[in-house]
């Protein structure tokens, strides 16, 4: 997928150290913050909600919310606070609405043929079938209301995972390592992150995806967008399954 813009450079003012230390303390803080807090609700309820089956309005909001602060915080911190950098050196600016559809459109025709390969392949070759995802899972137990499973979904996600793996760690790894390992590392990690071992290629190659569009634009929005219509197509399609099965 060629894109080819002319679009100003990215004036990336951290480094690869700071993308390396915003990790660390990232992973140290949700685990810290992350645990501690589920602890204290399964206290004052009695409910464990650390599991995907008992897990509510209140505790997701209030889990996923501690990992988008954290997410978002750490990126404040290292390249706004810290390198005195601005939203735009992040990506954060504007960019041709109708390129950014026609952009998605291709991504989105590549990501879910490349989807429905993989599954054939590990299917067919190695008689292995996809277990239900993290979300599938959220979706099914319909403890969570569907209203904020398509804001965190199809919104803060995207938006929060973008300015962080593409705009922040992406621009780092670039910066010191060139693009090609740039794309690599931003999109292992992005695929670490999801903790989805069966899709880990599929995030892998979607995370590749995105960061290469944010290479080409030099702008977040496209990728956000992009990551934002794919999410809500999955979780539509999804919330129609449970809908079906619920009728029969």
């Amino acid at each position: 997928m060629a894109i080819n813009t002319g679009k100003k450079a990215l004036e990336i003012k951290w480094n690869v150290k700071d993308a390396l230390m915003s990790i660390v303390v990232m992973i140290a803080l949700l685990l810290g913050i992350y645990y501690a807090t589920a602890k204290v609700l399964e206290m004052l309820s009695g409910i464990e909600f650390l599991s995907i089956t008992s897990i509510n309005n209140l505790s997701f909001s209030v889990l996923y919310g501690i990992q988008v602060f954290l997410m978002l915080g750490v990126v404040w911190f290292f390249a706004i606070y810290w390198r005195k950098s601005t939203p735009g050196d992040l990506g954060l600016r504007y960019y041709s609405i109708f390129k950014t559809l026609w952009y998605t459109f291709l991504a989105l025709i590549a990501i879910f043929t490349l989807s429905f390969l993989y599954v054939f392949v590990v299917s067919s070759a190695f008689n292995i079938e996809a277990p239900a995802s993290k979300i599938e899972q959220l979706v099914r137990g319909r403890n969570i209301s569907t209203n904020i499973l398509l804001v965190v979904v199809a919104v803060v996600a995207p938006f929060s995972e973008e300015i962080f793996f593409r705009g922040f760690l992406y621009s780092a790894f670039k910066k010191a390592w060139g693009i090609n390992t740039g794309l690599f590392l931003s999109s292992l990690l992005f695929a670490l992150a999801h903790m989805e071992v069966y899709s880990f290629i599929p995030i892998f190659l979607i995370g590749w995806m995105l960061a290469y569009i944010f290479e080409k634009t030099k702008s977040l929005f496209p990728v956000i967008f992009l990551h934002a219509v794919y999410n809500l197509i999955l979780i539509l399609l999804l919330l129609g399954q449970v809908e079906i099965i619920n009728m029969y």
